[in-house]
C-alpha cells in the first residue's frame, strides 16, 4: 500500500501544468523532462513511497548519465546523488510517473532519464565527442524522410562535426538500435557499421514486430502514463506494432483492443 507523505489535490494536467510555475521543478529535473505526453508538475505535491511489489519490476543494473539526486521519494527529499558512468541497482519503476527506485548504499529514487541499462552504455573514443556516449536502446526499423535537401549524411559519431561515411537518400531503410539522450541523433547500423544519424530525417516503418525487454510491462488504453492499465506484456512477448505516438507503441491486443506500451521497454525483431 502507498504511504503518503503529503498529498496535494490532484488536478486535471493542463489546470495544475498552468498552476505550477517552472521553478517549482527542482533544478535537477527539470531539464530532463522532454515527454511531451507527461506531466511532472502531477507528483510535485504527492510525495509517494512504493512497495516493491508496486514497482514495474527492473531488477538490472542501470548507468548513470549525469550527476542526479537520489531522493527518499519522486520529488522529495534528496538523500544523495548519482555518479555519472557508474553502476546501479535498479529495483523498479514506479507505475504512474518516470522514476526509477534504486538500492545500494543508498537507496531511494533517480528520475529515469539520468539510468540507462548497463549493456546500453558504451564508451567512445571519438576525439570529437565527450567519452561516455549514454544511449536510449530503441531498437526500430526507419526509413529516411527528407525535406528541403536531397540527401542525408551518415557519420561517425553523433555530432555534425563527425567524420561522413556516407550519404543516403530519402526512402533508404536504415535499422536504428538506440538515440544519443539528450540529443537529436540516432545510433544506427548500415553497411555492418555503427553509424549516427540526425533524428530530423528518419521516421519509423510500421507496422513491425516488436518484442518486450522488460520483465513486465503495462499495456493501457492510452499513450501516456495516466492511461488505464489494460494488461500486462512479459518479457519476450511480441506484438504488431502500427504507431508510434509521442513515445507511445500502439497495436491491436488479441481481443481487438487497441493498445499503447511505453517504447523504451520494446525492441525491434529481426
Amino acid at each position: 500500500m502507498k504511504k503518503k507523505l503529503f498529498a496535494g489535490i490532484m488536478m486535471s494536467s493542463m489546470a495544475l501544468a498552468m498552476a505550477c510555475p517552472v521553478s517549482a521543478m527542482p533544478s535537477d529535473i527539470r531539464e530532463a523532462v522532454s515527454q511531451s505526453d507527461y506531466n511532472p508538475y502531477q507528483y510535485v505535491n504527492s510525495y509517494t513511497y512504493y512497495d516493491d511489489s508496486e514497482l514495474i519490476y527492473i531488477g538490472a543494473n542501470y548507468v548513470a548519465t549525469a550527476d542526479a539526486m537520489i531522493r527518499q521519494s519522486p520529488f522529495g527529499t534528496i538523500l544523495g546523488s548519482v555518479t555519472p558512468g557508474q553502476s546501479y541497482y535498479v529495483v523498479g519503476e514506479c507505475p504512474d510517473c518516470m522514476w526509477y527506485k534504486i538500492s545500494g548504499n543508498v537507496s531511494g529514487y533517480v528520475y529515469a532519464s539520468y539510468l540507462v541499462p548497463g549493456y546500453s552504455y558504451t564508451e567512445t573514443t571519438e576525439t570529437t565527442e565527450t567519452t561516455g556516449t549514454a544511449l536510449n536502446v530503441r531498437a526500430l526499423n526507419m526509413y529516411m524522410t527528407i525535406s528541403g535537401a536531397s540527401s542525408v549524411n551518415v557519420r561517425t559519431a553523433p555530432s555534425r562535426s563527425g567524420s561522413i561515411v556516407a550519404v543516403l537518400t530519402e526512402g533508404t531503410e536504415v535499422h536504428v538500435t538506440g538515440n544519443v539522450l539528450n540529443t537529436e541523433w540516432y545510433e544506427c547500423s548500415y553497411n555492418g557499421e555503427t553509424v549516427y544519424i540526425c533524428d530530423d530525417y528518419l521516421m519509423p516503418e510500421f507496422p513491425q514486430t516488436m518484442a518486450c525487454t522488460a520483465q513486465t510491462l503495462y499495456v493501457r488504453d492510452s499513450a501516456d502514463f495516466s492511461g488505464n492499465v489494460l494488461g500486462v506484456l512479459n518479457h519476450g512477448d511480441k506484438v504488431r506494432v502500427s504507431a508510434d505516438e509521442n513515445d507511445w507503441l500502439r497495436f491491436s491486443m488479441e481481443d481487438g483492443t487497441i493498445g499503447y506500451v511505453y517504447d523504451e521497454y520494446m525492441s525491434v525483431v529481426d
